[in-house]
């Protein structure tokens, strides 16, 4: 019997390089899982085999002694008091009081034991060491997938069709590992032999087996090389098994990262693309509920410068948007997702959402006031003014025969009513909109503020088709002020004095 227990000329394994691990019995080479089952069965089974027993004890005793003395080497070496106290208190608590014990091993070897203690409450941030660690990794990968960019770039830009020019064209844009030195995958660690031969990375020029090698399409590269289109159509003529790359795993891993940030940051899901949408419609309503309401208000004062047909329109124009946002709301609850998710929580969210801002926002505005209430306001705005006006020049009036008494008491003559000294209330043609007094039929059609009126008119009318009534709005505004300029030259033609007419 030779000198190590476990060597055997009679088992068959021991020509073919099998390594066998774990607690095998010597003679039958069971595994026993463990040293006491190993005994156990050993004096059992081979009781008259009491040599190569003392043996296999006397192995583990140095292996187990050899374990320990590692263990209170590193102790020592620590020069942590409070673990061997610790240790000392775990013996005490494992009931033989081995200070040897597996527990006192353990807690040996436990890390937390050479930190130091942190108070109750305390606070600690990692943050700049977790910066510290991450940005130099971040550039370093950052600065290697630019390198493979650019060389995929030069790598794609004159491609040759041709097999033997492509190769030639690959080596000269990238230099190949000289491959004499190299006897295993660096990836897989198997020997390169006449039926595994050696591949190289077309980015980077390392060498790696066929197995660990990897293609990338050349659709996918000439998009991340961002080249057009125009320039890949002499690539289309190449063989189906030649239109991809051969890459190692570790720049394909660089690219994929590379393109998956690009999409990320580009592609949004569907349920994101219809939400946006949702909120440009709620955004460009806005103002048109705002104006909608500033149209009932003016309406209902008995203003002439909004009418009915505005306010229907722009109410019908209200009722499509808030139907567009009611179908995109039910679109988005229509998209896939897993039952329970956070996305579909989402979705019923953005739906509620949706619902709730078309009921109070929407169709809660205030109906159309019917046409006669209309006429009826208007024309009481009419009297208030035709009154005021009445009111003023009944003041006027008074004034004016104050001042001929005062001039009569003087000595002097007093000014008839001839000379145009007040307004005259005949010279009120209408009150709803403009309209020129008899004298009007003088005026010249080549008159600049005439031209004007009508040209604003006209932009009213375009306003109007467009539903653009704050436009609308400043250019009525415009057009009654043209118009009162107009009104007050007709009257000094006329040899009155200029007084400026209230307009409902």
């Amino acid at each position: 019997m030779s000198g190590n227990p476990f060597d055997s000329d009679d088992d068959e394994s021991a020509g073919s390089g099998e390594i066998l691990e774990g607690f095998l019995c010597p003679i039958c080479r069971a595994d026993l899982k463990s040293i006491d089952m190993l005994t156990d069965h050993f004096a059992r089974q081979h009781a008259e085999e009491e040599a190569t027993l003392k043996t296999i004890k006397d192995i583990f005793v140095k292996a187990k002694k050899k374990i320990l003395n590692n263990f209170e080497d590193e102790r020592v070496a620590g020069g942590a008091a409070s673990s061997g106290a610790t240790a000392a208190s775990a013996a005490s608590k494992n009931g033989n009081g081995d200070p040897k014990g597996p527990s006192n091993a353990r807690s040996r070897m436990n890390v937390f034991n050479h930190m130091s203690k942190q108070q109750p409450g305390a606070e600690c941030s990692h943050f700049e060491y977790f910066q510290s660690v991450r940005n130099p990794r971040l550039e370093r990968y950052a600065s290697e997938t630019n390198k493979l960019i650019i060389r995929l770039h030069r790598l794609l830009k004159d491609m040759p069709t041709d097999s033997v020019q492509r190769r030639q064209h690959e080596q000269q844009t990238v230099a190949w590992l000289d491959g004499s030195s190299v006897k295993l995958c660096p990836s897989c660690a198997k020997s390169f032999h006449i039926a595994r031969r050696q591949h190289h990375c077309r980015l980077c020029g390392g060498i790696m087996c066929n197995d660990c090698s990897k293609f990338l399409p050349l659709e996918d590269a000439m998009q991340l090389a961002s080249l057009s289109t125009t320039r890949s159509e002499p690539l289309q003529q190449l063989h189906q098994n030649e239109r991809a790359i051969r890459l190692c795993e570790h720049c394909l891993w660089l690219l994929d990262t590379r393109r998956d940030m690009h999409e990320s940051r580009t592609c949004r899901p569907l349920l994101m693309q219809v939400y946006e949408q949702i909120r440009q419609l709620q955004k460009e309503v806005t103002p048109d509920l705002d104006m909608y309401l500033k149209i009932i208000n003016s309406l209902n004062d008995g203003d002439t410068i909004f009418t009915l047909a505005d306010a229907g329109a722009l109410r019908g124009k209200i009722g499509q948007v808030a139907e567009a946002m009611d179908m995109r709301s039910k679109r988005i609850l229509a998209i896939f997702c897993e039952p329970g998710s956070r996305e579909e929580a989402l979705k019923k969210a953005i739906r509620l959402g949706c619902i709730k801002t078309i009921k109070d926002r929407m169709l809660s505005l205030p109906p159309l006031p019917d046409e006669e209430y209309i006429r009826q306001m208007q024309e009481r705005r009419r009297r208030e003014t035709e009154q005021r006006i009445l009111t003023e020049q009944r003041m006027a009036m008074e004034a004016f025969e104050r001042r001929n008494q005062a001039a009569k008491m003087a000595g002097g003559s007093a000014p008839g009513p001839e000379s145009g000294s007040f307004a005259q209330g005949t010279d009120l043609q209408s009150l709803n909109n403009w309209s020129a007094p008899q004298a009007a039929t003088k005026v010249s059609l080549d008159d600049p503020l005439i031209e004007q009126i009508n040209i604003i008119k006209g932009y009213i009318k375009q306003a109007r088709q467009d539903m653009n009534f704050e436009v609308v709005e400043t250019l009525e505004l415009n057009l009654r002020e043209l118009q009162r300029e107009v009104y007050e030259r007709q009257r000094q033609s006329q040899g009155s004095f200029p007084a400026s007419p209230s307009e409902a």
